[in-house]
């Protein structure tokens, strides 16, 4: 066995994470699609060949980096290391195996080191498009939600399993956009392998057994030695989401020992009829990230991390669905696990935890027709909401948990026959604390095609806003109306006719503590900024404002008498 100096060892990580760091600006350089190139909707990552991670790119969507090991053990158990040769390209998207819905393909490649089994290069990307309905949560089971490719292998030995690539074609919309994304996951996948053995060369490393081993223990002993600094005991909380017909409860108990961490859901909603689903490995990894955003933020993600943490849900709920239930939808429900954790644990720490996000659940509206040309589109819309306070800062405007990026306004309207009318802040939509939520959004579009457009809308958070915590106060509510008028409902499909309109606003982040312990300059720069109201400084922060425009300043004794300082 060879032992790693600090130093050597320094190097080494930050080696594995430039591998998968490299990885991802692969992907982002080759593939198709505006979801994958301009909203990062990827992660990549380098596992060792038992399947535990030990880099991830910087970009990657959290979900994917707590899924992608789980898959690729998945993968080892099918393909056991002895039937894997070089050239082998494994692929799945089934949601109970690989990260919960079927727009995301795992793709996989056994990397081997001469003609040892070394390491396994991953990359996780939604594709433009898979098939099924438009409307993301309006199936009944997954059959209806796309096309579901088994573990099985994209190439064999180096050579393309071209019977797949034709189901593939012939299931997707935009089978163009789709083929080449997974040719640029093949590629990223590729580069990170060579990579790889650039480094074992250098280095004189038979494999990377005995470095990935150094890389998770330090990360678990790190993590363990953070959860120790919460006090032990159980800790519960409930939240609530608009659902479909009726809300939807999400209950958990956090029971910390030492330095472990168990997270059980039971008390939550039963799986719903509709695609709101989460499956286990969407739920763990959901749980996983906000309780490393707590603990230990700073260290690089890899499988040592979430070893202390154990995740438990009753099968058939919400949080743990039993096939074939439709999941489409299910980071609506897996993105709002954070609001749980972090309302369990304002009790036990505090200071380390932030408000309920407005960016969660995710609003994903989809435009499906035919383009400038004739030729058929999809087209995401990746605007957001507000973000939760953090512990020590406002919220902004951003899709945490996830952090999924905007496709620019330009992207949008070279894609898809659409105009984008609006997208600006929401005056007042934060919630009020000495730390304040992230604003929402408004974002307007309009029809510009001769064809009809199909807008497959998915939102919540329009009947139970985002809570603030430790006194906080919650942010505004979201809003959808078509051509002017409230819809009867937030998830489901329309019709978009030429010159037709569809106006989102996106909900506000909740506060943290008292708003009337917030700096008053704050407030003072905020009403400048056209963004609150004097009432609403003088009613929600206690800070009276006197004079006009720039000229605009604090009173400060009445100030201080409003907020019970005299």
């Amino acid at each position: 066995m060879r032992s790693f100096d600090p130093i050597t060892l320094k190097v080494l990580w930050d080696k594995l994470i430039y591998i998968a760091e490299e990885a991802g600006a692969t992907l982002i350089r080759t593939s198709f699609s505006p979801i994958v190139r301009e909203a990062n909707d990827f992660a990549c990552a380098l596992m060792d060949a038992r399947g535990d991670s030990v880099g991830q790119s910087p970009y990657a969507i959290p979900s994917f980096i707590g899924t992608m090991p789980i898959t690729a053990k998945h993968f080892l158990r099918k393909f056991p290391p002895e039937s894997l040769r070089p050239g082998d390209v494994l692929i799945t998207n089934d949601p109970w195996l690989a990260t919960g819905h079927l727009p995301d393909l795992t793709i996989i490649t056994p990397v081997f080191h001469g003609e040892k089994h070394v390491a396994m290069a991953g990359t996780i990307a939604h594709t433009p498009d898979i098939g099924g309905i438009v409307g993301l949560g309006l199936a009944s089971e997954v059959f209806e939600e796309g096309l579901r490719i088994p573990m099985c292998k994209l190439f064999k030995g180096g050579q393309a399993n071209e019977d797949l690539f034709e189901i593939i074609r012939s299931n997707v919309r935009v089978p163009e956009q789709t083929i080449g994304d997974i040719m640029a996951m093949v590629a990223s996948n590729e580069a990170a392998a060579d990579r790889l053995q650039e480094v074992m060369n250098e280095f004189e490393l038979k494999d990377i057994e005995e470095l990935s081993g150094e890389v998770n223990t330090r990360s678990e002993e790190a993590m363990r030695s953070a959860i120790e600094e919460i006090p032990d005991g159980s800790y519960s909380h409930e939240a609530v989401m608009d659902g479909y017909e009726e809300p939807l409860h999400i209950r958990a108990t956090l029971t910390i020992s030492g330095s472990d961490i168990n997270v059980d859901y039971t008390g939550s909603s039963p799986q719903n009829p509709r695609g709101i689903n989460s499956v286990m490995n969407y739920t763990y990894a959901y749980t996983a990230y906000p309780l490393k955003c707590v603990t230990n933020p700073t260290i690089p993600n890899n499988t040592g991390c979430f070893r202390p943490i154990t995740v438990t849900a009753p099968e058939g709920s919400i949080m743990n669905a039993r096939f074939p239930a439709a999941v489409n939808l299910r980071h609506f429900t897996g993105h709002m696990a954070h609001t749980v954790i972090f309302g369990a644990l304002a009790e036990a720490a505090p200071d380390k935890v932030m408000a309920y996000s407005g960016s969660a659940p995710l609003w994903f509206p989809v435009l499906v027709g035919k383009g400038y040309r004739g030729e058929p589109f999809v087209q995401f819309i990746t605007a957001n909401g507000g973000s939760g306070a953090y512990p020590a800062k406002d919220g902004e405007i951003c899709s945490y948990p996830s952090n999924l990026s905007n496709i620019p306004i330009e992207m949008i309207e070279n894609y898809a026959p659409i105009l984008i009318e609006a997208k600006e802040i929401i005056p007042g939509s934060a919630g009020a604390g000495r730390y304040r939520g992230g604003w929402g959004q408004r974002m307007a579009i309009s029809s510009r095609s001769e064809e009809p457009i199909q807008l497959g809308i998915n939102a919540d958070r329009i009947k139970n806003p985002a809570k603030g915590l430790l006194g906080g106060g919650p942010g505004a509510p979201g809003r959808v109306t078509i051509n002017g008028q409230e819809l009867p409902f937030s998830k489901g499909i329309t019709i978009l006719k030429n010159g037709d309109s569809a106006d989102f606003c996106y909900p506000g982040g909740g506060g943290l503590h008292d708003p009337r312990t917030r700096d008053a300059e704050l407030v003072l720069k905020e009403v400048r900024d056209g963004l609150l109201s004097v009432r609403e400084a003088a009613e929600i922060y206690g800070v009276v404002l006197k004079g006009q425009g720039i000229g605009m300043e604090i009173d400060a004794q009445e100030t201080r008498k409003l907020r019970g300082e005299d």
